[in-house]
């Protein structure tokens, strides 16, 4: 009987349904699965009160993790695979889970096979890349990745997300926006990844690791989406380093600087963005061969599909 730990953290029960949904893939009689769901001290409220939710940024940026609930798992118990979910806050890794990673429970994953799971609206690089560091640090062998984004197009989700965020309104907005989030379509379609995983558990242990979910199309990458990240894990940690001169979470005096941090994100919602793809359109030939490199980084270990959609 082969044992797999599962371990995230999820505001909405989005990643949640989403790991169910991966882990019925497992055959449970070759196959025992423990999940333990990260609890953050003091927990993060769903929906977010808007500068609730601003004030979270500095130290997602900045990793500085919150407490955590003693998880309830031995941090020395063996485990045959490690699967890790979590959602991205302001380009990184949600912060209870970064809380993990940061916890004397981490230390389950050294030598352990570890597959990641994200779930979240499209910009996830940044947070991936985060990631692997982390894993490295901690000895894991990562071995497989998995992603999953928002169905809607980008300009809906603009609307859309901050709606479902604010109000706890997932549903069809205005008869133009579709609803938030990842589709339940999608999110039924992981159990294939779990089935591949269980098929192969004879493979979790090998060394070095070697993907198993290579072909299935685990992760997609959007071109689109790099240079619009580049700008934001360029200048989100100067924003963040401002609002903390101002005190730690929850003080009054990053009211004014989170503001300002809205304004200047707005703003480069509206210029910055459709002026680096604008830009990036004109230089394609120039790009071309770095962008593919770096969307090569980012699919990794799994691989993606074959053919990944241009913004063009």
């Amino acid at each position: 009987m082969k044992r797999v730990l599962a371990v995230g953290y999820t505001q909405t029960g989005q990643l949640r349904r989403a790991l169910d949904s991966l882990l019925g893939g497992l055959d449970p009689d070759q196959v025992e699965v423990h999940v333990e769901d990260l609890r953050p001290r003091p927990e993060y409220p769903f929906p977010w009160p808007f500068y609730r939710f601003l004030d979270a940024f500095p130290e997602s940026v900045l990793g500085v993790p919150p407490e955590l609930e003693k998880p309830g798992f031995d941090p020395d118990e063996e485990w045959d695979l490690v699967i890790l979910a979590y959602t991205v806050w302001f380009l990184a890794p949600s912060l209870p889970v970064q809380a993990f990673l940061r916890s004397e429970h981490a230390r389950v994953l050294r030598d352990r096979p570890v597959v990641t799971l994200c779930a979240c609206r499209n910009m996830w690089h940044t947070a991936h890349l985060r990631l692997g560091r982390e894993l490295e640090r901690l000895g894991a062998r990562w071995m497989d990745n998995v992603v999953v984004t928002d169905d809607g197009p980008a300009w809906a989700t603009f609307v859309s997300t901050p709606r479902w965020m604010f109000t706890g309104k997932q549903d069809t907005f205005l008869g133009v926006f579709p609803p938030a989030g990842v589709g339940q379509q999608v999110i039924d379609g992981l159990v294939r990844f779990g089935e591949a995983l269980s098929e192969q558990r004879e493979a979790w242990d090998q060394r070095p690791a070697r993907p198993l979910l290579r072909g299935l199309g685990a992760v997609e990458v959007e071109q689109r989406f790099v240079v619009p990240e580049l700008i934001g894990r360029v200048s989100f940690p100067f924003w963040a380093r401002v609002v903390r001169l101002f005190g730690g979470p929850g003080s009054r005096l990053r009211v004014l600087p989170l503001t300002v941090f809205f304004v200047y994100l707005v703003l480069a919602i509206l210029v910055l963005i459709p002026a680096s793809i604008i830009l990036r359109i004109l230089l394609h030939p120039l790009v071309r061969g770095p962008i593919g490199s770096y969307v090569e980084r980012l699919k990794a270990p799994s691989g993606g599909q074959t053919h990944e959609r241009e913004a063009f």
